[in-house]
């Protein structure tokens, strides 16, 4: 919760900072990258960690991979996004490239975790999500 908080007070800092126009000499900024496949287990054990390889698609050779930004909701549900950065101002490319980065869960409570990883917009520009349920057991 403490993120959440943290990543929206420093979201409406930004607009209120782009919003007075202020030159900060910044030569990038931050986006959604899409994601394309995840590889969840097929549960996750109590009280211990578990790595989740996500792959998403990096646009262009002037956006890379900054890290994730979860969303931890009630009941279980988390939205996940990867979260990338891009050069503004440089010649870029297109690219089609894959990349893959790991998110870290912990699994600190016994029902079912739903992760939801941010997969791009459809056609009407609603997000869409690769949606995912993983049981939680006790360890033997």
């Amino acid at each position: 919760m403490k993120k959440v908080f943290a990543v929206v007070l420093v979201a409406l800092c930004g607009l209120f900072i782009v919003g007075c126009e202020l030159d900060s000499g910044e030569n990038f900024h931050f986006v959604s990258l899409e994601v394309t496949n995840v590889a969840v287990p097929e549960h996750f054990v109590f009280n211990q960690s578990h790595t989740i390889e996500v792959t998403f698609s990096r646009p262009d050779n002037c956006t890379f991979f900054q890290g994730f930004d979860v969303s931890p909701e009630m009941d279980g549900v988390w939205t996940i996004v990867a979260v990338g950065s891009v050069l503004v101002g440089e010649d870029c490319s297109l690219s089609d490239e894959s990349l893959r980065g790991n998110l870290t869960v912990n699994a600190i409570r016994t029902a079912s975790y739903t992760l939801r990883f941010y997969a791009g917009e459809d056609s009407d520009g609603k997000a869409t999500y690769l949606e995912y349920e993983v049981p939680v057991i006790e360890e033997n």
